[in-house]
């Protein structure tokens, strides 16, 4: 499922992790965090972050995002 922005939190470590994503003006709220992992692609070597969440409305998401 595409979402149309997702909001993060930076921690004192400055780690991120999702706590909401948006359809359009509709806030849903990520209740849990299920797994993170970081994930190296050998060939262009770009690292990802992968988190699979739990939302508010009981749909359970996967987010992938790039670090840079």
């Amino acid at each position: 499922m595409k979402f149309d922005r997702i909001e993060y939190y930076a921690g004192f470590r400055g780690e991120e992790r999702p706590v909401a994503v948006y359809e359009g003006d509709k806030r849903i709220e990520v209740v849990k965090v299920i797994s993170a992992k970081r994930v190296r692609d050998k060939l262009t070597g770009q690292t990802e972050e992968i988190f699979e969440c739990l939302l508010a409305n009981g749909q359970r998401i996967r987010i992938e995002k790039e670090m840079t």
